[in-house]
């Protein structure tokens, strides 16, 4: 037990470690100075952070994934269709509302947080029940996203008639990258293998990605209705400078850690409660169908309890260090950077962009599953590898969008065109983890400091300080970080797909013998 925890928290330091390490590297060499009393702030805040990303890694496996397992396998014996779309989708939408990514989007957004939540949840939820069904039906995954993506790409027309809702879309592709995080991902990803390995058939393996790449795209289309509806329930976005503090002040510290733990108002419940409240209707639904339909092992119950109980300690502590320090030190560092060189604040884009990727709790999740269910064909190295690069690259186009001030449908439109193309030249298995590590990459960390560092540079370069602007120019980087992990993925498809061809091409010419030419046939 005690080496199991100890190797979750290496793991988790190997993965926060890196930022902190960038944001001080920033700070001694001028580029983004910070005072005393952040490099202390963030170096509690980090540990905090590495503690709890271990405890919920170790209560996800326990808990949220074996729920995932037990809810697929279930539901796909199920000769009820109602009972199969009724329970995949209450569990989808709750789950969502775990998703700490999304927590954190609804205290930055000038959105009421049960709207947007609600409407968030209700898109995951629909798509979880379309992806479920398209595994049973044995569907094509291909024409499934080609055929949803173009609903997208529909409705954003009819948004674009209307100028006042246009500074909205990259909040609306954002929403779609905040849905798949460290809470709904081993949930999905478990969902789907399950019903996969009973209703897949002879491409169970296969058929089990896709339902987090699907997921995505549910809020995208749940957002432009909300904002098509009522396209007044947004305010001014308003940036908060973080306070200054002289020396190193450990009460302030400790205190606002505590003040971001506990309800402190109205607007602010505080981790402890918000994450309760999240996971406390998982458990209820799972339960309630588990005595109907499952009906479990009193010690098996017991086990998923105490999984729950290290999620929900994992958790807290994760996002309480995330909303005490990784956001004010996010929003600091963006602001302090601002009056660098174009060139410097692109190269460190994509450098944050590239290390970013390893502090995503889901990352980890997704890459080992994907390593087991292709056999080590993928191997986990080399997928992060695309992945960093990709997020590398998302981070970095991201920042010149917010320094030159254009339409993010410049790199959307391309972007998902070039990867729907792509995914028939490719197989199936690379087109649904691409899709898959799309939705996974965009995760927490994604949201609490490269989106304040965006809003940090773009308040400091544009003067302004609320705005609708900020939607339109600061917000965006969350959705680029969902797309360009796609293509990366996608391209180790069309290498793979090239190395089969290339074997084939040895293995006839090893057969081939030269005295074939010899023979002399007879009609």
């Amino acid at each position: 037990m005690k080496n199991k925890y100890l190797r979750s928290f290496i793991n988790s330091a190997i993965s926060i470690i890196p930022i902190v390490i960038i944001v001080f590297i920033l700070s001694f060499t001028g580029i983004a100075p910070i005072g005393d009393n952040d490099y202390v702030m963030l170096s509690i805040g980090a540990f905090i952070m590495i503690s709890g990303l271990s405890f919920f890694q170790i209560g996800a496996q326990n808990s949220l994934i074996r729920v995932g397992d037990y809810m697929g396998s279930s539901l796909s014996k199920q000769k009820r269709l109602i009972v199969v779309v009724l329970f995949a989708f209450l569990l989808g939408a709750l789950i969502t509302c775990a998703e700490p990514s999304i927590l954190i989007m609804s205290k930055q957004a000038g959105l009421n947080p049960v709207l947007l939540i609600g409407s968030i949840a209700a898109g995951v939820g629909i798509f979880v029940v379309i992806g479920i069904l398209r595994i049973i039906f044995h569907k094509s995954l291909n024409l499934w996203y080609l055929a949803f993506y173009l609903i997208v790409f529909m409705l954003i027309c009819v948004l674009q008639a209307d100028p006042k809702n246009h500074a909205f879309l990259p909040f609306i592709f954002d929403a779609g990258g905040i849905t798949t995080g460290s809470a709904t991902v081993p949930f999905i990803l478990a969902l789907g293998a399950g019903v996969a390995m009973t209703r897949g058939g002879n491409k169970s393996k296969d058929s089990s990605f896709g339902l987090v790449g699907l997921a995505s795209i549910g809020p995208i289309i749940t957002m432009i209705i909300l904002i098509l509806v009522q396209p007044s329930g947004f305010a001014p976005y308003e940036v908060s400078a973080p306070e200054t503090v002289e020396g190193v002040n450990f009460t302030y510290i400790f205190q606002n850690i505590w003040l971001k733990m506990i309800p402190s108002g109205p607007s602010s419940l505080g981790s402890l409660i918000e994450v309760a409240m999240a996971l406390a209707p998982i458990l209820v639904i799972f339960f309630v169908y588990e005595l109907i339909f499952i009906k479990l092992p009193v010690k098996r119950v017991l086990s998923l309890l105490n999984g729950f109980f290290v999620s929900f300690v994992g958790l807290v502590l994760f996002l309480t260090a995330v909303g005490a320090t990784m956001s004010p030190i996010g929003l600091k560092v963006g602001l302090s950077m601002a009056n660098q060189a174009d060139w410097i604040l692109i190269l460190v884009a994509f450098v944050i962009g590239c290390v970013t990727i390893l502090c995503e709790p889901a990352v980890h999740v997704l890459t080992t599953q994907i390593e087991d269910i292709s056999d080590g064909q993928l191997k986990k190295g080399m997928v992060l590898v695309a992945l960093s690069i990709g997020v590398g690259v998302a981070i970095c186009l991201s920042m010149i969008r917010t320094l030159y001030g254009f339409s993010i449908m410049y790199y959307i439109i391309p972007g998902y065109l070039i990867s729907l193309l792509t995914m028939f030249f490719i197989p199936e298995l690379y087109t649904a983890i691409a899709f898959d590590s799309g939705g996974t990459a965009s995760g927490p960390m994604a949201v609490s400091f490269v989106l304040p560092l965006i809003i940090g540079v773009f308040s400091q370069r544009s003067g302004l300080s609320s705005g609708v602007e900020f939607y339109d120019s600061a917000f965006g980087v969350v959705s680029m970080v969902a797309m360009t992990p796609i293509l990366s993925i996608q391209i180790l498809g069309i290498v793979s797909k090239l190395q089969n061809v290339y074997a084939l091409h040895i293995v006839k010419n090893q057969i081939h013998d030269e005295r074939n030419s010899e023979i002399i046939h007879f009609n």
